[in-house]
Order: C-alpha cells, then sequence, then structure tokens
C-alpha cells in the first residue's frame, strides 16, 4: 500500500518537473538569436535586460555565474554565444529536442491540403529486399547523396566532429581537476579567439595528509614590517614572526575545516633547529592532529607551540617555550638545517600525503646545500614562501634558494613581498585551488595566459573557470594547441593538459556529445 503511493507520488513529482522544464524552455526558445538562452536575471531566470546589466547571471550549470561586462558584452548578447564554453557544457545535459527548440525554434506545420488539392503519385513496385553487403552499399550511397543534396552541409556535419579535449585528473590529496578546449574562431586582423573551460571539484574529506609547518626564526624575524597583533607575546607587536604565527593559524584553522589533515608537526630554524614539543605528556610529541586541543581552552595544542615560538638576534637562543621547551642559537638563517628538522619529524608519519610549508624571510646563509638534505627520507612536498621585501623565490646562491627547496621535492615557491597578504595566502594551501593556466601553439614556448580566466586566478574550489584567449592567426595547414592548467589541494600541487589539432581555419576542438 505504501510501496504504491510512495511510487505514484514519485510519478507525478516528476510529471510536475516535466511540465515546468518544457514551460522553461518554450519560454526561452522565444529569444532573438542574439541572446543567450542560459541569460537570465538574479532573481527570474528566463528574464534579461537589453544590455549589459550587473543583473545577470549564467545559468548553463551549477549555480548561477556572476557575468562581467565584457562577457556580456562579446558573448551572451551576440550571435556567437554558441561558442561559449559555458553554453557548450551547459548544453550536454538539455535533451535533444529541446536544444533543438533553443537553436532553430521550429514554425508550426502549413495546415494540410483539400483532399480534391492533394497530389497523388503512382505506385511504386517495391524493390526486393537486399541482403547485408547490398544493403550496406545502398546506405552508404545514400548518406553520399544526403550530402550533396544537403549543399555540403551533411559533409560539414560528418567532418566537424571531433573527439573530446577533455582532461582531467586527481590532485595528490584526490581533489578532481580538469581542463577543456572547446573553439577557436576563424582568422581575423586582431588574430584568433581561444575559447576553453577549467575546474576543480571538492576535497573529500579524508585525513590522510600530514603538515609541517616550517619557521624561520633568525634575527631577521623580528625587524621591520610584518602583520599581526603581538602572536608570541613577546612585547613586539606585528614583526614578521608574528605575521608567519597569524599566517600558519590560519592554514591550521583550514586544516581543521576541511578534514584532509590527520596531523601536524612545527620546526623552528635559524642556525641551527628545533622541533617543538606539542603535547604534555611524557616524552617529544612530534606530530598531533591539528584540532587536539588538550588543555580544553579552546586553541589547539599545534597553535599554542605556534604563540610560544621566539626570535632572537644574532647569539641569542631561539625556539618554542610550550610544553618541554626547545631552543637553539640565532647566528644565520640556515635552510639545510630546517630542512633536516622537518625530515625528522616525517619520520614518524604514515600519511600517504605529507606536505611542508617553509616560510622565510631571508637568504640561504650557511650550513650545507639544500641538495643534500633533500629530498627527505619519507617524500613530502615543500611548498615555499619567501615572505617579505627581503626574500627571493630565486637567488644566486650555491647552497641553494627558496626555489631549490621547491623544485627538488616537486613544490612551488610563492613570493609574499607585502607581509600583510600572508595569512590569506598561506590560509589556502591546503584549499583545492586552480593555480595558473599556460598555452602552446604547435612546438612554441608556454605563454602564461592566467589573465585570460573569469572569474581571476587563484581560485578556491569547487569551481569552473571560463578562458577567452586572443592567439595571432595560425598559418593555413594543420597544427595543434594545448592548454595546461595549475591546481594543488592538501596533497600538493599538480597539472592537467588539454590538447587539440586544430587547422589554421579555426573550429570546435571538442566533442558536445
Amino acid at each position: 500500500m505504501f510501496g504504491r503511493r510512495r511510487q505514484k507520488q514519485q510519478r507525478e513529482e516528476e510529471a510536475a518537473r516535466e511540465a515546468e522544464r518544457r514551460v522553461l524552455f518554450k519560454e526561452l526558445a522565444k529569444r532573438p538569436d542574439t541572446v543567450c538562452p542560459f541569460l537570465g536575471l538574479a532573481e527570474a531566470r528566463t528574464e534579461y535586460l537589453d544590455g549589459v546589466s550587473d543583473q545577470h547571471r549564467c545559468y548553463a550549470f551549477g549555480d548561477p555565474a556572476e557575468l562581467s561586462a565584457e562577457q556580456q558584452q562579446k558573448v551572451c548578447l551576440q550571435r556567437g554565444y554558441g561558442n561559449c564554453p559555458r553554453y557548450l557544457r551547459g548544453v550536454l545535459v538539455i535533451p535533444t529536442e529541446e536544444l533543438e527548440a533553443l537553436r532553430r525554434p521550429q514554425p508550426a506545420p502549413p495546415p494540410p491540403l483539400p483532399a480534391r488539392a492533394r497530389p497523388t503519385a503512382p505506385p511504386v513496385a517495391q524493390a526486393p529486399a537486399r541482403s547485408g553487403r547490398g544493403q550496406a552499399l545502398v546506405t552508404v550511397l545514400a548518406v553520399v547523396l544526403l550530402a550533396v543534396a544537403l549543399g555540403g552541409t551533411g559533409y560539414w556535419y560528418l567532418r566537424s566532429q571531433v573527439a573530446s579535449s577533455a582532461a582531467s585528473l586527481a590532485l595528490p590529496a584526490g581533489t578532481n581537476m580538469g581542463a577543456e578546449l572547446v573553439s577557436l574562431s576563424a582568422p581575423s586582423a586582431d588574430g584568433q579567439q581561444l575559447r576553453a573551460t577549467a575546474f576543480i571539484g571538492e576535497t573529500e574529506a579524508v585525513p590522510n595528509t600530514t603538515l609541517v609547518y616550517v619557521f624561520d626564526l633568525s634575527g631577521s624575524i623580528l625587524r621591520g614590517v610584518g602583520c599581526g597583533d603581538d602572536e608570541n607575546a613577546d612585547g613586539r607587536s606585528g614583526t614578521p614572526l608574528d605575521c608567519s604565527i597569524a599566517a600558519a593559524t590560519a592554514l591550521n584553522e583550514q586544516a581543521v575545516a576541511n578534514g584532509t589533515v590527520a596531523e601536524v608537526g612545527l620546526v623552528g630554524f635559524a642556525n641551527g633547529a628545533v622541533i617543538a614539543d606539542l603535547g604534555p605528556a611524557d616524552g617529544a610529541q612530534d606530530l598531533v592532529a591539528p584540532g587536539l586541543d588538550d588543555d580544553g581552552n579552546g586553541t589547539p595544542n599545534i597553535v599554542e607551540a605556534m604563540e610560544s615560538a621566539f626570535g632572537g638576534l644574532r647569539g641569542s637562543p631561539v625556539g618554542f617555550r610550550v610544553h618541554a621547551e626547545a631552543e637553539t642559537e640565532s647566528g644565520s638563517t640556515v635552510f639545510s638545517a630546517g630542512i633536516t628538522a622537518a625530515c625528522q619529524v616525517l619520520e614518524g608519519t604514515t600519511s600517504p600525503n605529507r606536505l611542508v610549508v617553509f616560510l622565510s624571510d631571508g637568504r640561504n646563509r650557511g650550513g650545507e646545500a639544500v641538495s643534500s638534505a633533500l629530498p627527505c627520507a619519507t617524500a613530502a612536498i615543500f611548498q615555499t614562501f619567501a615572505a617579505g621585501p627581503d626574500a627571493h623565490c630565486e637567488e644566486l646562491n650555491e647552497l641553494g634558494s627558496m626555489q631549490d627547496v621547491a623544485d627538488l621535492t616537486g613544490g612551488t615557491c610563492t613570493p609574499v613581498i607585502d607581509l600583510s597578504q600572508l595569512p590569506e595566502i598561506l590560509g589556502a594551501v591546503v584549499a583545492p585551488q586552480l593555480l595558473r593556466l599556460e598555452l602552446t601553439v604547435d612546438d612554441g614556448s608556454p605563454i602564461d595566459i592566467t589573465g585570460a580566466a573569469a572569474p581571476s586566478l587563484p581560485r578556491e574550489g569547487p569551481a569552473t573557470i571560463d578562458i577567452d584567449h586572443v592567439i595571432p592567426s595560425l598559418a593555413e595547414g594543420d597544427h595543434e594547441i594545448c592548454m595546461t592548467v595549475f591546481g594543488s589541494d592538501a596533497g600538493g600541487p599538480g597539472s592537467v593538459t588539454s590538447c587539440s589539432p586544430v587547422s589554421g581555419e579555426g573550429g570546435r576542438l571538442t566533442s558536445t556529445n
């Protein structure tokens, strides 16, 4: 009884949704061919304004997306909207009959002729049925004749069926990321318009990453303009060290929120290095859960350890004061010391993804070359941050630079000149994000086209972006275009490349089937 009632209710709900969809597409099919059917207002799906408006939204797929004035003017309110990546992705889920209504609204059929005016045809003798090979030949000839009868449009249809250029991969922590080249316009005096799309998903909340924070505690960390308050209660407010603490705290909050980080550790370095004890229990606790709060005061153990960090001028002790106090001497800035200590912490983890966030505001001035300490025995990706106006990712240094540390481990180096931005930048390290874009044509050098993305990059996931970029007009003949999308998640960085063959005349670069 209840099962039948439930099935009836489901059928009625489905019928109601079907009726609503038909009404929607009937309304959209009334639009002129200069207005994209997916264009609507924020408060009214089927309505639009005659010109550019900040009230316009794109309803192609997902949540209604805001549109730039340039996008509306050049795409949404032009006949060329059919080449838009969002339009091409949106039509993939529309039933064929409704899609055809959007593309070419059909006129009402003419009324039937009166009976006496209807022409009659003489009876035609039926040909005997053909067997296998003969029937196949007739079918092929029929297709060819149909192509000729249509003035070549049938041939164009067959020729324009291209393979999908969509490519995707899973980033180290499992986040899905993809890229797809969509279309290339015909050549013009201004070049050829390339349209593409890229996306990044949402990281599944699986705690499979170990994250180690590495602080530079050398003397320069107390000088200059930083950010934050007196984060470590040393009587100095807004120093670069305060900024490192505030930034790492923001990152730890993100690690707790997205559930992908299983355990965290903390290292400080200057002339030597120390590993922070992260718990009150006997023995050193190098790794703990990012949200562990042993004393129940609302501040995780790892953040309490960060807030206990202290720097000092040359010859002064530096380290951490929480739980078991640990210190080393501030004689110089020795990258290899901090790296070796981070590798030591990682020896105690079994997580499949291992990430080190390495912060420094100075140059590598002593110790061993970073290449002698990397990669760690327990392999990990080092994401390095050159924090401050005097810090640089790349420098001529036989001991190795921040960029070298990143390159040796498959990571990236990010320069942060304005330290006030460090908390926001660092807070996104474990979040899935799209970072930048590169384009290659044939065997040419990669071109950075990050600025062609809308919305702009970097962009935290889940997110979809559209790429609209003009390339110089191609010569006649066959070519290959490739776009590489770079992203990262809690497990580290990754990239995916979409490639498509294309003629100099342009055309569609991916299948819409």
